[in-house]
């Protein structure tokens, strides 16, 4: 045969299933955009431009490689119904006398016009709308007259064409084995083939519930942010293997209890959707629970991305309570300090800002664990393996004298008595035992300019008598140390100005302060802002790219699950229209079934969602987002948004539905 004639029979073929193909064609192209969108920020060289780009580029070639990770097997998922929908009229090629090499080279042609298509499209939109995200990027990272330039890079080109084109190949060859082992009779009756029966039914529910019922606890008991860092991923893991077991065996075990109750079963609404979803229960079960995860998917990554930006403010004053911070060495000279003193009066003159609110302190710091109402000295080898690290402190000692002079006090101590400056509660703290001495614990003061701002670690500032005093304790409470006890000293303040002029200052002490001798580190709300920004700004473009990729995947499987079962159950509501159902009954029955479909993954997925709220709040507390009303919105207003158009698809995938079954 001409090869005309299979490029012309796969273009027909792909014409008269437009109704099957397009919805793939859709999301392929969706897909093919957003990865040549992300893949462009990475390469675009002008983004360079922008402060801390590094950190932005990492952070989207880190989101690259998961999109590619995820892209195979939903591309495979979606191919499987495509090849599913498509059997019967391949086993009536091979009845009509077509070789079985003949109907591989028009799935060939097929898979190919259909990839080049999507692949065209998905560039030329990547292109046209590229401009407009990284115009939208840049508004995010505050960097509109950064002087950066939208441009195309080849790799952006040369990346998604690879991509794509080893979807192509492993597709084609997928399809092409999948038509070559399977017999024509097997391929004109697989559509009417039922699943086979899920077996221990009991035990996978029973085993399934519980591993859900684990995940729940460790997340909605959760108290800290390292801990919820630590154990999200294992909690992840299980959600995902109990929710395909409770919805594969769960859901079985569920029909059988409807089925064997005779008031519910036999009414024709009832029984027509029972018996439907009885019929393909692994399936069914299989799709529901990716759905499911799927959903959760986008409510977890959109409503955590909003929150972290929306919360960019709120989390620089946190980790960042003073507008700038200079560590020097406690010994250096009076010659060095003074030289500093002079640099930040030139600089405060050149940037025309004013130093305000400064304030000192020597310190030294260590790490307590805070166990049954005492602290003691940590062994390494606990705490560097330890899952959990909410008992740990981070403890910083410093002089009375400091502590008095900064807060505006005129407190006494005893050689043997100690202060504590925390936020933290320490209910029935009365003393505190430093290898051979007892230190009594004068007062636990909060509140204090110390301990603003917060951390992943609790925190708690020791006052000890003088500087000495100071040194031997942190000896103590160090006893892996090797040197000489070497105290460092904070020099804080805040900066009156414009925001512009604050930032230059910012910038310039920076670059003519850490060459002093005195001067070990320079750190200010200023340049950290931009790279926070940055990091934010990045963390919701990539939240939005993978929220729209899971949202993609969820809705194409809903469709094309629905507009499969359509096809398969279009045969079985002619046979009972022709008994006797009529069109109301018939819509009844398809709205019951699609209720199921969809609404039971989303309940599952805002159930997920709700167990998981706690978990969540801890692990952004690592981010040093401790506002939780702010959060607890962002979640709230992400389920709306997300059941809403839910919903839509909803409406559209029953009228689908309904257009295929009814005569």
């Amino acid at each position: 045969m001409a090869k005309g004639f299979f490029v012309k029979l796969a273009l027909t073929n792909l014409s008269r299933n437009r109704r099957t193909y397009l919805p793939f064609f859709i999301a392929s192209t969706i897909i093919v955009s957003v990865y040549f969108m992300v893949t462009n920020i990475i390469y675009t060289r002008s983004i360079g431009n922008v402060e801390y780009s590094r950190t932005l580029q990492d952070m989207f070639a880190f989101g690259m490689v998961i999109m590619t990770i995820l892209i195979f097997p939903f591309m495979l998922y979606i191919n499987s119904f495509l090849i599913k929908q498509r059997k019967k009229e391949f086993g009536l090629y091979a009845i009509l006398g077509l070789e079985k090499r003949h109907v591989g080279r028009v799935i060939f042609w097929e898979n190919l016009v259909a990839s080049l298509s999507a692949l065209a499209l998905g560039i030329v939109v990547g292109c046209v709308f590229g401009r407009l995200i990284f115009m939208l990027l840049l508004f995010a990272l505050n960097a509109l007259a950064s002087g950066s330039r939208f441009s195309i890079p080849w790799q952006a080109f040369a990346f998604t064409c690879a991509l794509f084109l080893v979807i192509f190949v492993v597709t084609t060859l997928y399809n092409l084995l999948h038509v070559r082992l399977a017999n024509p009779i097997d391929l004109l009756k697989g559509p009417r083939k039922g699943e086979k029966k899920v077996r221990f039914v009991i035990p996978l529910a029973l085993f399934g519930f519980v591993l859900l019922a684990w995940a729940y606890y460790t997340a909605i008991t959760v108290t800290n942010a390292l801990t919820a860092l630590t154990t999200f991923f294992i909690a992840v893991i299980a959600v995902i293997i109990a929710t395909f077991l409770l919805f594969i065996a769960g859901s079985q075990f569920f029909l059988r209890i409807l089925r064997k109750n005779k008031k519910i079963y036999y009414k024709p609404n009832n029984f027509v959707a029972i018996s439907g979803m009885f019929h393909r229960m692994k399936q069914n079960a299989a799709g529901l629970a990716s759905i499911c995860i799927l959903s959760t998917m986008v409510l977890v990554t959109v409503s955590s991305c909003i929150a972290l930006y929306l919360g960019k403010e709120d989390m620089l004053r946190i980790m960042y309570p003073d507008d700038i911070a200079i560590t020097m060495k406690a010994e250096a000279s009076d010659e060095e300090l003074n030289e500093l003193d002079l640099l930040l009066d030139r600089l405060e003159q050149e940037n025309n800002v004013q130093i305000v609110d400064p304030y000192s302190y020597t310190y030294l710091s260590c790490m307590l664990l805070y166990e049954h109402g005492n602290f003691k000295v940590p062994d390494y080898k606990t705490y560097s393996s330890a899952l959990s690290l909410e008992d740990y402190f981070q403890v910083t000692i410093i002089p009375l004298a400091d502590y008095n002079s900064n807060c505006g006090n005129n407190e006494t101590l005893e050689q043997n008595e100690l202060l504590i400056l925390t936020n933290e509660s320490l209910k029935g703290l009365g003393s505190f035992s430093a290898g051979d001495v007892n230190y009594r614990i004068k007062q636990i003061v909060p509140g204090t300019r110390f301990t603003e701002g917060g951390s992943s670690l609790r925190r708690m500032f020791l006052v000890a008598k003088d500087l000495e005093t100071v040194k031997e304790l942190w000896r103590v409470l160090e006893p892996d140390s090797d040197g000489e006890a070497t105290p460092k000293t904070i020099l804080a303040f805040d900066v009156e100005g414009p925001q512009e002029n604050s930032l230059s200052f910012s910038k310039a002490l920076i670059t003519h302060g850490l060459p002093l001798e005195a001067v070990t580190w320079v750190n200010t709300i200023f340049t950290n802002r931009i790279e926070g920004y940055a990091m934010y700004g990045g963390l919701l473009f990539l939240g939005i790219f993978f929220a729209l990729l899971f949202l993609t995947a969820t809705v194409l499987i809903i469709y094309f699950k629905q507009v499969s079962e359509g096809y398969d159950d279009k045969e079985r509501f002619e046979i009972l229209q022709k008994v006797g159902m009529d069109d109301d009954e018939v819509r009844r029955t398809i709205n019951k079934q699609i209720l199921i479909v969809f609404y039971l993954p989303l309940a599952g997925a805002l159930l997920h969602l709700l167990a998981a709220s706690n978990m969540i709040i801890k692990m952004l507390e690592a981010f040093y987002l401790f506002n939780v009303k702010l959060t607890v919105l962002c979640l709230a207003g992400t389920c709306v948004v997300f059941g809403l158009a839910y919903a839509f698809v909803y409406r559209l995938t029953a009228k689908t539905y309904y257009r295929i079954v009814k005569r």
